[in-house]
């Protein structure tokens, strides 16, 4: 989770905590006779406890928005708790010697990153995404074989695609976050 995400958490849990408690101190304390009025007047006035139409209506009313507004913001908390890498449709490359700023697509890139890696041994199948464009970060999912050398092949990735990668955009550096798995006993080749 970001900072800035449980810094607003934990101001929001705080004023709320805080509200909750001071409404109930108020009402402990009016019902103890401390604050308020005499000790023996109810915490519910009059006005609303009495019976007509008008009041009750207003009453359901205000109760009805407080719950919408509740609601509106634990949605609005849930969202802010989902992760924020969603792909990105399209990358903007820098300038560099030879050429102007340059816009590509993010799946040109991704297919060409995965493509590169299914050619890999012990590699059954692969797919990329970018999730980053500002620096430029790119999730590569591989799937391999039982007994495939992880060290050889992260080696294999970082020689091959990845250098093709950087080549073909002619950038220094690339976020490649590479995630391996067994393949599924159907996807995996048969020899």
């Amino acid at each position: 989770m970001r900072r800035s995400t449980d810094r607003r958490n934990r101001v929001l849990l705080a004023l709320a905590g805080a509200l909750l408690t001071g409404l109930g101190a108020y009402g402990l304390l009016r019902g103890a006779g401390q604050v308020g009025g005499a000790g023996r007047d109810p915490v519910v006035s009059r006005w609303l406890r009495a019976e007509g139409r008008e009041r009750e209506v207003l009453l359901l009313g205000l109760a009805a928005a407080a719950a919408v507004l509740l609601i509106w913001f634990g949605f609005a908390w849930l969202l802010a708790q989902l992760p924020r890498d969603r792909a990105v449709s399209h990358v903007a490359l820098e300038p560099t010697g030879r050429t102007t700023r340059i816009d590509v697509g993010a799946k040109a890139l991704s297919t060409a990153l995965a493509g590169e890696a299914r050619r890999l041994d012990g590699v059954t199948d692969a797919s990329a995404r970018v999730v980053r464009e500002k620096p430029l970060v790119i999730k590569l999912d591989v799937s391999l074989e039982e007994g495939t050398d992880l060290t050889a092949l992260n080696r294999a990735i970082a020689d091959r695609p990845r250098r093709h990668l950087l080549e073909a955009l002619e950038q220094a550096e690339v976020d490649l976050q590479v995630q391996m798995h067994l393949a599924r006993p159907a996807a995996r080749r048969v020899a």
